[in-house]
């Protein structure tokens, strides 16, 4: 039974992450290039590319646009990330 419960507690964590596609951002240390600070994400479960840009764009930016951006940015040939990635997002 309590082994169940353990496993019924651990899945409600995960579902509760990935549920809410939440976005942890770090602000860096380091500079880029431009002199201004880079903004970092990390992925996890559950997020998208397209979600990231959608919740991280300037004001005005097309999502399609800083999507193509980001994927620059980082070095990206595809839009597949993976939980635990570390993405720089471009201003």
């Amino acid at each position: 039974m309590s082994r169940r419960l353990i496993t019924f507690a651990v899945l409600l964590v995960v579902l509760t992450v990935t549920g809410t596609g939440v976005v942890t951002a770090f602000a860096s240390s380091s500079e880029n290039h431009s002199g201004t600070e880079e903004a970092r994400i990390v992925v996890v479960p559950g997020d998208t590319l397209w979600e990231i840009a959608v919740d991280h764009k300037p004001r005005g930016k097309d999502t399609r646009v800083y999507v193509e951006a980001i994927k620059r940015f980082n070095g990206l040939t595809t839009s597949d990330i993976k939980a635990g990635d570390t993405l720089i997002l471009p201003d």
